[in-house]
């Protein structure tokens, strides 16, 4: 079959376009084959065939074609011969060695843990539960904390996610050149060291739950960051490190509203000043029936964390109950806007 958008310039039927989009979980399960496979790498030399492919990968020959020229329909690989596959801009973003590759948001996003988790989602519409705690028994932060594959994988996601689709939002947002900005939730440190590289004035605080701040150390230090950003561990739902202004990046979309609030009145608490801004970095949803890929995370926040995406008016009201209010929002040529918010 074609793509869905093939189809549709091409004047499939209805039913036919129903059907494409009835299977987009198989070529989701197809493309997580190939990237855990390292298809894309093993093809950075060039054409190579399926049975030198398969012995490489100690995989059988007759179903990897099979799943090659299936995910090849939609554009990933392509088949140049007969049983010889190549490389296509979509797969390039699979290497391993490419900037900005997609490969570990690929195996985070396709992997057979989402996909149990979403053949569950009728429980969250359901119940307003995940479908994740559903299978698993725990909430998604908990099983990271106990599971090292899926938090690795996980942690490699959010850092992939960043490094491509985080520098616009930046380049839009002047961050300042004086004071503190606390990353809340940081991670590994890779927001916050983008914003400390080009803001050389600023001083930064990494701050995230202990065993996760630890993995910023090493960035913080091999970028020569250290001597103006402290790593600090703790838990933003008892308190935030005092600081004059505030970033969190696709940390508020995590969480329930009360949650949320929470987050967001400990930022205001801590915030030295009343000039100080709490700046988040989140996909806004667009009104109407317009496409946006935050209409389709959002179902990853119904799944699987209990959060979700939100519109500016949303993001205005949350702002209110939080004793900020919105002061504005740029937008970036990136699927991320940056959200301001100041003292009320």
């Amino acid at each position: 079959m074609s793509s869905p958008a093939s189809q549709h310039a091409s004047g499939a039927s209805p039913q036919a376009q129903i059907m494409q989009l009835g299977i987009g979980y198989m070529q989701a399960a197809c493309l997580y084959v190939t990237a855990k496979l390292r298809i894309a790498d093993l093809l950075a030399a060039g054409p190579t065939p399926v049975s030198e492919l398969a012995r490489q990968t100690n995989v059988k020959e007759g179903p990897l074609y099979r799943v090659m020229r299936a995910i090849s329909s939609a554009g990933v690989f392509r088949e140049v011969a007969p049983h010889t596959f190549a490389n296509t801009p979509l797969s390039e973003t699979l290497r391993a060695d490419v900037p900005g590759s997609a490969l570990p948001t690929v195996l985070f996003l396709c992997d057979p843990l989402h996909l149990r988790t979403f053949a569950e989602l009728l429980h969250s519409v359901e119940t307003g539960g995940t479908a994740f705690k559903k299978i698993t028994g725990m909430e998604p932060f908990d099983f990271f904390r106990q599971n090292d594959e899926e938090n690795r994988a996980f942690n490699a996601a959010m850092t992939s996610i960043s490094a491509h689709s985080v520098p616009p939002a930046i380049e839009a947002y002047d961050f300042g050149e004086s004071g503190t900005l606390a990353d809340i939730g940081g991670g590994h440190g890779i927001l916050l060291a983008m914003i400390l590289q080009k803001h050389r004035g600023l001083r930064g605080i990494v701050f995230d739950l202990p065993h996760v701040v630890e993995g910023a150390k090493p960035r913080i230090e091999s970028l020569g960051l250290a001597p103006r950003c402290e790593v600090v561990g703790g838990d933003f739902f008892e308190a935030v490190p005092a600081a004059d202004s505030y970033v969190m990046k696709s940390i508020i979309h995590d969480w329930d509203e009360p949650r949320a609030l929470t987050i967001l009145k400990n930022c205001a608490k801590a915030m030295r000043g009343p000039k100080g801004r709490v700046i988040l970095i989140e996909q806004v949803i667009p009104e109407g029936n317009e496409p946006s890929l935050a209409k389709w995370i959002d179902m990853e926040m119904l799944a699987m964390a209990g959060g979700r995406e939100r519109t500016e008016a949303e993001y205005a009201d949350l702002f209110a109950k939080a004793g900020l209010r919105l002061a504005r929002v740029v937008h970036a040529p990136s699927p991320f806007s940056v959200i301001e918010a100041a003292k009320a």
